[in-house]
């Protein structure tokens, strides 16, 4: 549940909608996560609701793993270190 900028203050506000977008940027050892979405099934650019959610780096991981399994996907597979990579490093 997300907390409004708007709703005074100790007043909660459950926001609801559908995702149509997002994109990521790393902010000072964290991850801002900004999600795009609306209630609207056609959108005007001005109807379209901007959130922008900071988390660190492990919280990204958990809701990662969270959507992965939700999915029923499997997370990658880590990748073998080359031969070089071994004896070098």
């Amino acid at each position: 549940m997300a907390k409004a900028s708007t709703a005074p203050a100790g007043d909660t506000h459950e926001l609801s909608g559908v995702v149509i977008g997002w994109e990521h940027r790393a902010f000072a050892g964290n991850i801002d996560l900004t999600v795009q979405s609306t209630t609207k099934s056609h959108p005007s650019p001005g109807e379209v609701d901007k959130h922008h959610l900071l988390m660190t780096r492990n919280q990204a991981l958990l809701l990662a793993h969270y959507l992965l399994r939700l999915t029923g996907h499997q997370p990658p597979a880590p990748r073998r270190r080359g031969l070089l990579a071994r004896l070098f490093g």
